[in-house]
């Protein structure tokens, strides 16, 4: 990607345009003040840098768009064009106008509209410039991974004023946070020390590291289920022996024999005991109610026992009391029957005013006690004999009854174990089908695809991670910058340098350039006068932007360069304000490094442009062909004519 114009849109009617050569190197002279610094600021806002560093001023006074035409390898050409924040009082505009336009076409005022903006831009030339790709991962994740775009590409494209001949710094932006670290990051990718298809195979290898772990989880799970199915089978066994499919005494040692076993006893079935829970039941029912009625009828008797126990009981008592009152009596067998006196005591005469039974009475008593004594004694042994007939009768039901229970529990000691076979059945199922599902879903025979399948993927990603190995990278990286450091080493003799003997080496570590003399190596920072500081500067970015055209590395094939002479010829030297110099050592020295700059650029072959804004103006043939505009006696960037409006 070249420059080839830079257009100024103040209204409908006035517009500037500067146009620059391709390939070539392009230079503006000029006195001070003449709008010759703004250049790079311009090119670099309408290529979309967050800030517009224009100085604010008459430009920016006297200016609505800034545009610049774009020219890519492939000869496609666009407009680039960014509204002037002063317009709307803002210190930036994220907005573009982007149109892509034939070979010398520019559009005009009226056309021009913000149809889309800084990210988008950046994208755009991120995939035209060819940048494929990539994220540059730091060393133990230190921090954020950085994705290489056309942002980073353009820092090795300008050179300021205020870094051309600076000691300390070697790149555009280097001053600012993080720009630093974000050239180291990218640089080694610009050079090609990293493989372009680098984000591609590293997210090949992370998806074959993806189908490594699901294989090797997967042969895991498959070792894990083999142990447990090991250990599966030959508890099945056991669980068969201790319910009686298999014989207590069985032994097996042998997995192939274990699965044998089980294959052979997956189709047992058991034979259901044929007892008749409802006959069982209507047994157990009879049973029950005889017993009931046996129940009854023991009660029945064992109350009339009872009764008849009682009975004889108070017979016993009565026949007693009998007795006794006959020997009472009795004793009136004393008197003499003569004494019937019922008012004369028996014993001693006496007269009585309450008279006494007689002695007939007594008698009579006594006859009638010993005729109650007599029944009563004859009727007691057969009392005994009913008593004892109830007896046995009631022990005959009672062992009835105990024979019934004995019947009850019978029936439910076989409904029990009844219903213990059943469970074991039951049981004996379950395992059945445990064992059948187990040889459904288990597979002893060795799969050694799956071995072959992660041997062949830690082969391919061994191989993958060799192709952006970091070793191989930092030795390319080393080489590069090697080979890089010897064009330098060769082409100072060609430039005003102190120690034109010295080895020239980059510190992509430390961004800076070191002088290797025969006695120390001397960094850019230590080396003294402004005219080292260009000619390094010059060096290293020569130096780089052969490399990315060598090897077609997609960094943009133009370098700016903003008063390159000012170290040997300042502005207020400039006594007839012509911007020549007069004949000297700073002359020769001016002259060398103008002579480096387009010598360089034409052995690129139409490949590389440059673009010199300075003060000088050389009396050299070189020179000149290379001169497009003169911005001296009141030409200046921005037109006379635009101030007068």
């Amino acid at each position: 990607m070249q420059i080839k114009n830079i257009i100024l849109y103040k209204d409908a009617e006035h517009q500037r345009v500067l146009s620059f050569e391709l390939g070539k190197v392009n230079i503006i002279t000029g006195e001070s003040k003449s709008g010759k610094t703004a250049l790079i600021n311009i090119v670099d806002y309408c290529l979309g840098s967050r800030e517009c560093k224009i100085a604010d001023g008459v430009i920016r006074d006297n200016v609505h768009w800034f545009a610049i035409t774009i020219v890519f390898e492939d000869q496609e050409q666009y407009i680039v064009a960014r509204l002037n924040p002063n317009v709307k009082s803002v210190s930036t505009i994220s907005e573009i106008f982007l149109l892509k336009v034939n070979d010398d076409e520019i559009p005009d005022f009226a056309s021009l509209h913000n149809n889309s903006n800084i990210s988008a831009l950046k994208l755009f030339l991120t995939r035209k410039l060819g940048i494929a790709e990539n994220l540059q991962i730091p060393d133990n994740n230190t921090r954020e991974p950085l994705e290489v775009n056309f942002g980073h590409s353009r820092l090795f494209c300008f050179q300021p004023q205020t870094l051309i001949a600076q000691q300390d710094y070697l790149f555009y932006k280097q001053t600012e946070p993080f720009v630093p670290q974000a050239i180291k990051d990218s640089l080694p990718y610009f050079l090609g020390a990293i493989r372009e298809d680098c984000l591609k195979i590293e997210q090949e290898i992370t998806q074959k590291k993806k189908e490594l772990n699901r294989l090797v989880r997967e042969k895991n799970e498959a070792e894990k289920i083999h142990a447990e199915g090991v250990s599966m089978a030959f508890s099945l066994i056991e669980e068969a022996k201790q319910i009686g499919i298999l014989d207590k005494t069985f032994k097996q040692e042998q997995i192939k024999d274990a699965m044998k076993t089980l294959d052979s006893i997956k189709d047992w079935e058991y034979q259901e005991n044929k007892i008749s829970i409802e006959g069982e039941n209507s047994t157990l029912k009879k049973l029950v109610n005889e017993r009931s009625e046996y129940k009854i009828e023991l009660g029945r008797l064992e109350d009339t026992i009872s009764a008849t126990k009682t009975f004889l009981k108070n017979n016993f008592q009565y026949s007693g009391e009998v007795e006794q009152q006959k020997v009472r009596l009795e004793s009136i067998g004393l008197f003499s029957d003569s004494e019937n006196n019922e008012y004369i005591c028996p014993l001693c005469n006496s007269s009585l005013n309450v008279p006494i039974p007689s002695i007939t009475a007594i008698q009579t008593s006594l006859s009638n006690l010993k005729k109650s004594l007599e029944e009563t004694t004859r009727e007691k042994p057969r009392l005994n004999k009913y008593l004892q007939e109830l007896i046995n009768k009631a022990d005959v039901i009672k062992e009835k009854i105990q024979n019934i229970e004995n019947a009850i529990t019978a029936l439910y000691t076989e409904q029990e174990n009844a219903r213990r076979l059943r469970d074991l059945n039951l049981r004996r199922g379950k395992v059945i089908g445990r064992i059948s599902l187990f040889l459904e879903s288990i597979d002893f025979t060795e799969d050694k695809s799956i071995d072959d399948k992660i041997n062949t993927l830690k082969q391919d990603i061994a191989r993958l991670s060799d192709m952006i190995d970091k070793e191989t990278k930092e030795e390319k990286l080393f080489s590069i910058i090697n080979k890089i450091n010897l064009h330098m080493s060769n082409w100072v003799n060609d430039l005003d340098v102190e120690y034109e003997n010295a080895l020239i080496r980059f510190d992509l570590s430390k961004l800076t350039l070191i002088a290797d003399t025969v006695n120390k190596s001397i960094p850019l920072s230590q080396l003294g006068s402004g005219a080292n500081w260009v000619s390094y500067h010059l060096l290293i970015h020569f130096g780089l932007h052969e490399h990315f055209i060598q090897l077609n590395r997609p960094v943009p094939r133009f370098l700016m360069i903003d008063q390159p002479t000012q170290v040997y010829f300042p502005p207020e030297k400039d006594i007839q304000n012509n911007g020549q110099i007069q004949e000297s050592s700073d002359e020769i020295a001016v002259k060398k490094m103008f002579d480096f700059i387009i010598n360089k650029t034409d052995s690129f072959d139409s490949k590389f442009q440059v673009i010199i804004t300075d003060h000088a103006y050389l009396n050299d043939e070189k020179f000149k062909n290379c001169v497009r505009e003169i911005w001296r006696n009141g030409d200046k960037l921005i037109p006379q004519s635009w101030l007068e409006l």
